[in-house]
């Protein structure tokens, strides 16, 4: 048996280098707007991605297209 849960754990963005990167969204501490989009901040990790500040709400819903 299983468990199936519809709550995003990871999200993969594009980082300001125009990599993509996983974030654990169970480890995020902050996230906070800047000039290239957005950064994503945990305790061991620092990541700037593109994504807009104001996608942020819909990306952590799963709805980001």
């Amino acid at each position: 048996m299983f468990n199936c849960s519809s709550e995003v754990k990871w999200i993969r963005v594009t980082d300001i280098d125009g990599s993509l990167a996983w974030i654990n969204l169970a480890t995020v501490e902050r996230i906070y707007q800047t000039s290239d989009g957005s950064t994503f901040e945990c305790a061991d990790t620092v990541t700037g991605t593109t994504v807009p500040f104001e996608k942020i709400p819909d990306l952590l819903g799963g709805d980001l297209k």
